[in-house]
């Protein structure tokens, strides 16, 4: 999460919906900025990921920027369910056991997604640190019934996004730069060496600059498929029945976001996004499958 008390709003980072990219660029615009990010220990929670604390947590255990988040304008990017659980299958498997996507023979890489599966589907409703990157996007967008963000903005539309925050503070920004992209490498001989290189540069270099050369690498070592794309196993039916019955109110979310996807990005590139539009209704808390 992103607090920018000089312009007033907040940016609410959702696992895997490209908040990297975002917050890399957007806090160029507050030097006095409020960063929640990082991997910690919590007097009560214990370890946690900061940047990514569901809003029933944050109203519970950090008060004022919960506070920040129900005075200033809000936003927060979401993603296709299917899309988003195979960057977080990508990421955990990186982060947590050392193992690239992309560089996982195909039948291991269907049986570890088999055992994930059972995981996550025990963490969902109260995830640990680790399995973070799979709860559901509601989360960060409801507490409860209550929707506490104004503006939610459809992946498609980041680099607008970006741009859009940069000209309302005045601020220079490159919409286009991405960061923590899930990609299929083009030489897979090459995929140890270029995935420890990214590993020490994102630890020593400053966000803004790693990013940058980050996506240069990687308009010449990936391909054009995301990493889980690729490997098939988005089109698994365990993979897809899962999302289905899991996710089924981030996919609700998701299309009603799109459906207005037009309209935001007219509103987006002319600057004229109002507080004043609907958020979207929740549905009722316990209904979503189990």
């Amino acid at each position: 999460m992103i607090i920018s008390p000089r312009h007033a709003f907040v940016f609410v980072h959702i696992p895997k919906c490209a908040g990297t990219s975002v917050r890399t660029q957007i806090v160029k615009c507050d030097p006095d900025h409020i960063a929640m990010g990082e991997v910690g220990t919590h007097p009560v929670l214990g370890q946690i990921d900061f940047g990514h604390v569901p809003l029933r947590l944050l109203r519970q255990h950090f008060p004022q920027e919960y506070s920040s988040l129900e005075r200033f304008t809000s936003y927060a990017v979401v993603r296709d369910p299917l899309e988003r659980f195979g960057s977080s299958l990508r990421q955990m498997l990186w982060r947590y056991h050392q193992r690239p996507m992309t560089l996982i023979p195909p039948d291991e890489l269907q049986t570890l997604t088999l055992a994930i599966l059972k995981d996550v589907a025990s963490e969902l409703d109260n995830p640990s640190n680790q399995f973070i990157f799979f709860a559901r996007q509601r989360d960060f967008i409801f507490d409860g019934d209550r929707c506490m963000v104004d503006h939610l903005i459809p992946m498609s539309l980041v680099p607008d996004f970006i741009a859009h925050i940069g000209r309302i503070t005045d601020t220079p920004m490159e919409a286009g730069t991405r960061s923590n992209q899930n990609v299929e490498l083009r030489f897979k001989r090459l995929g140890g060496i270029a995935y420890r290189m990214n590993d020490l540069l994102r630890r020593t270099l400053p966000l803004d600059l790693h990013a940058r050369i980050k996506d240069g690498a990687l308009r010449v070592l990936s391909a054009r498929k995301s990493a889980a794309e690729a490997s098939g196993i988005l089109d698994m039916p365990e993979v897809r029945a899962f999302v289905e019955r899991h996710y089924a109110e981030d996919a609700r979310i998701y299309r009603e976001v799109m459906s207005g996807a037009d309209s935001l990005r007219t509103a987006l590139q002319t600057d004229s996004l109002t507080t004043s539009s609907p958020k979207i209704a929740a549905q009722p808390v316990g209904s979503e499958s189990a």
